[in-house]
């Protein structure tokens, strides 16, 4: 595929900021810093000045090595890309005003093996390869400086962590959109996580790009107020930030159209920034259904559902868009996966915030509640009413494909549930499936919401499997009943998971050695019925062998939480439905022990935001 030219200007730079930007970057860079001035005048004449729009490709992977470029204002973002090219590429790193980029490859005679493009509205110098050779030829006192910064800069050790937006553009889809309140709200909750922000409108748009980078250097975050059409501040909002946050009031019957066209992916593009919707509600959580037609086709990474009116709310897009966030993941194991319930209360009452929360099987079902923003009392009654009142394991059916028919489950979430999607849950979610067709844990964010929670708790042999578009999905512990790596991908800020151990789960009589025949079966019911068998049901068999395969990832994963909370579970068998209360309370003694020593580490205090 032939990529487009960088879209850059040549410029004569007659004008004298222009030059004097240049001069600053050239003290700096590792480069020239050894020159004398008048080296550095004649280096000076045989820069060329090219002005880099935000967003647009300096040079790509493969390309020949024809330059060295310095950084006068803006920045530039190195990119790596990922095996096959099929994922965006990863930042690798930033390029500031007095840095280089580009020396490597002209050091070893080798072509591009990175993409660097602008991150935002740049003036870069371009000195040619042949300047290059009769500067380091001239003055060979160049290299050793340039060899060691090159050193320096290979020996950093890379960032653990994705990096997080700074500077975001607010874009109204619309002129009664009321984007310059939520501007307010969200510059408050920003500045609230201890930070300082800057707000710009269009007033700010004759700055020269120097003078953005001092608003970005000077806070910790910048919110761009774009106008609510494409005027020429819109575009250099759009050039500007890492993050454009679309602003829509949801329940109107305004058109879907995307505002400025800014999903349409440009040719060639090294990168597409971060695209993030933000539906405004007026005292009232979206209606079952209403939500998948307004995201423009899953072209934004993540949606937002806010009430103005709710602090709560603000507060939690703000870290949500910073990587801030709270990500809470639940791990499947039936009835013990009720101590879940336990452990919300635990967080809630601590000022814990939950900003997004995922789960396998039981515990997906346990999170779609805290999603769907249940309190304490309504989590602890439905599930009570749902499981222990009534056990939805009951309808059985001939065995061709499972003990149980399924009808009972279907039906449970469909009144708790309701026909509302994912899309439509006020915290962002996700579940996980078991897809034996693909051999792959998938990943469930959008869709009806029943249906895939009926997925995720189909336990192989239990309940019938769930068919879709031509897979079957099978109980989600499976292959990931801890999914951790899950939360972690989407980058959002720390993830606290709650494992639920399965061990102890099955166990047999000591003096049981072969399977019962039917005549001791009959024996035991009529004269010892009383008595706990001896050996493990049917149900019990299939539900420990669905989750065994996924035991040894769970302990891996488990490394990876942020916060780890195991309630101890072995005394509640994992189908006693009725040991809900003591599942709750154990949940809830647990996390509140875990968020005490949490609060001891230093580290711990980033959990606390609320």
């Amino acid at each position: 595929m032939r990529h487009e030219k960088p879209r850059v200007s040549i410029v004569a730079p007659d004008e004298e900021a222009p030059r004097l930007r240049l001069r600053r970057a050239l003290l700096h860079a590792p480069l020239f810093a050894e020159l004398d001035t008048k080296s550095l005048a004649a280096v000076e004449r045989e820069l060329q000045l090219l002005a880099l729009p935000g967003g647009a490709p300096l040079f790509r992977r493969g390309e020949a090595s024809d330059a060295v470029y310095l950084v006068a204002s803006g920045c530039l973002g190195v990119f790596r890309h990922e095996e096959g090219e099929i994922e965006e590429p990863v930042l690798m790193a930033e390029i500031t005003p007095g840095n280089i980029v580009g020396e490597m490859s002209i050091l070893s005679e080798s072509e591009r093996t990175r993409s660097v493009a602008a991150l935002r509205d740049s003036e870069v110098w371009r000195l040619s390869r042949a300047d290059f050779d009769t500067l380091t030829a001239q003055h060979p006192e160049v290299l050793p400086t340039l060899m060691r910064y090159v050193a320096a800069r290979n020996a950093a050790p890379p960032g653990k962590r994705r990096r997080q937006p700074r500077t975001f553009a607010i874009l109204p889809s619309g002129p009664d959109v009321p984007s310059a309140r939520f501007a307010v709200l969200l510059a408050g909750a920003l500045g609230r996580l201890g930070t300082q922000v800057q707000m710009l409108g269009s007033d700010s748009q004759a700055e020269e790009p120097e003078w953005f980078a001092r608003c970005e250097m000077e806070s910790s975050f910048v919110l761009y107020r774009a106008d609510a059409t494409l005027t020429p501040w819109t575009k250099l909002c759009l050039r500007q930030a890492d993050c454009l946050v679309v602003v829509r009031s949801a329940g109107t019957d305004q058109p879907t159209k995307v505002p400025f066209e800014i999903e349409t992916a440009r040719t060639g593009a090294v990168f597409h920034r971060r695209r993030e919707l933000v539906l405004l509600h007026e005292g009232h959580d979206p209606a079952p259904g209403s939500t998948a037609a307004m995201l423009a086709g899953g072209l934004y990474g993540q949606h937002h559902h806010v009430r103005l009116d709710i602090h709560s709310d603000i507060d939690r897009l703000a870290r949500l868009l910073t990587g801030h966030a709270v990500g809470v993941v639940m791990a499947g194991g039936g009835a013990r996966a009720f101590t879940h319930i336990g452990v919300v209360k635990a967080l809630r009452a601590s000022g814990v915030p939950i900003d997004l929360i995922g789960g396998t099987s039981m515990g997906a079902i346990v999170a779609a509640g805290v999603a769907a923003r249940w309190t304490d009392e309504e989590l602890r009654e439905r599930f009570r009413k749902s499981f222990v009142d009534t056990n939805p394991l009951s309808d059985y059916t001939i065995p061709a494909i499972s003990l149980f028919a399924g009808r009972r489950v279907s039906r449970l979430l469909r009144t708790a549930f309701d026909e509302r999607d994912i899309e439509d849950l006020i915290l962002p979610y996700f579940c996980i499936t078991a897809n034996l067709t693909t051999s792959a844990a998938d990943v469930h964010t959008v869709g009806r919401l029943w249906r895939w929670l009926r997925a995720s708790v189909s336990i192989p042999g239990v309940l019938p499997p769930f068919n879709q578009a031509g897979e079957v999905h099978v109980d989600g512990g499976v292959i990931d009943n801890f999914p951790v790596r899950a939360m972690r991908r989407l980058g959002r800020g720390v993830t606290i998971g709650i494992d639920i151990d399965t061990g102890g789960a099955l166990a047999a009589g000591a003096g049981v050695m072969e399977p019962w025949s039917p005549w001791e079966f009959f024996r035991r019911l009529l004269w010892r019925r009383d008595e706990t068998l001896p050996i493990p049901s049917i149900v019990r068999i299939l539900l420990r062998s669905a989750l065994v395969a996924s035991t040894a990832r769970a302990l891996e994963d488990r490394a990876a939480a942020d916060l780890l909370i195991t309630p101890p579970m072995n005394h509640i068998d994992l189908l006693d439905w009725t040991s809900f209360d003591a599942a709750v309370d154990v949940g809830y003694r647990t996390t509140m022990e875990a968020l005490d020593k949490a609060r001891a580490v230093p580290t711990g205090a980033r959990l606390f935001l609320a």
